[in-house]
């Protein structure tokens, strides 16, 4: 009598092997060339406020890096929360100044809170997973949104 060996068989996924590199991939630390890149941008976008830009773009680039930081801020620990929170006013009075004189500028304070800001949130991005911050970012979004829409209500 002859006897036959089966193989066990796994069962095949139906997901692309590239969605798993990518899913693994943004839960590992962001990579410090990214990073660097990203803290590039954002330091350019800074000296660019500071010296009277009238560039929207600038603006929105680190009010959007600030309100993730701070919703971040709050996930990670209480004693982040403050600079991101000062820098976050640096912004608002920032814009005000925009509103006022037709150029971006900031007031001593506010070139204070933002160095110390941007120092708190490049920390966060190099020792934060792409996931959290994503999931921080969909937060700030959302915020945003809600705030949007009281602010419309309330003028109504």
């Amino acid at each position: 009598m002859s006897t036959t060996t089966m193989k066990r068989r796994f069962p095949r996924s139906n997901v692309n092997p590239a969605t798993w590199a990518l899913l693994i991939a943004a839960r590992q630390d962001t990579h410090p060339g990214t990073a660097d890149e990203v803290m590039l941008k954002l330091h350019d976008a800074f000296c660019q406020l500071k010296a009277g830009t009238t560039d929207d773009d600038f603006f929105d680039r680190l009010a959007s890096c600030i309100n993730v930081g701070l919703v971040r801020a709050e996930q990670i620990d209480p004693v982040c929360v403050p600079p991101m929170v000062a820098a976050r006013d640096a912004l608002i009075r920032c814009d005000g100044i925009r509103g006022r004189h037709g150029r971006y500028g900031f007031d001593g304070p506010g070139l204070h809170a933002m160095t110390a800001g941007l120092e708190v949130y490049e920390e966060m991005l190099r020792n934060s997973t792409p996931q959290q911050l994503a999931e921080a970012a969909a937060t700030s979004y959302y915020l945003t949104l809600s705030q949007a829409a009281a602010e419309q209500r309330a003028a109504s």
